[in-house]
């Protein structure tokens, strides 16, 4: 599925699903493959400067955090077998 961190003690494996980013204009459209997660188990949240996506699956732990731009907003979300399609918008 992507690359993995080796887990602690006690801790889930966590997997980094490969992941694309493109620019077009004020537009980031960002592709994660996440095959085998299914999509009611995929969280997506914006903290200011990050893009969390994340799911538990099973014993492991899907992440993939990415730097945006301050004052971006999700304008579109889409989860079409196995591959998650976000579109954001930069701010003015």
């Amino acid at each position: 599925m992507g690359t993995t961190r080796k887990k602690r003690k006690n801790e889930k494996t966590v997997i980094i699903p490969p992941t694309g980013i493109s620019e077009n204009g004020r537009s980031i459209c960002i592709i994660s493959q996440l095959h085998g997660v299914p999509e009611e188990d995929i969280r997506i949240d914006l903290e200011r400067t990050q893009l969390i996506i994340s799911a538990l699956v099973r014993t492991e732990k899907v992440m993939r955090k990415i730097t945006v731009p301050d004052g971006s907003q999700i304008s579109k979300k889409k989860f079409r077998d196995g591959i998650l399609e976000i579109i954001l918008e930069r701010p003015l």
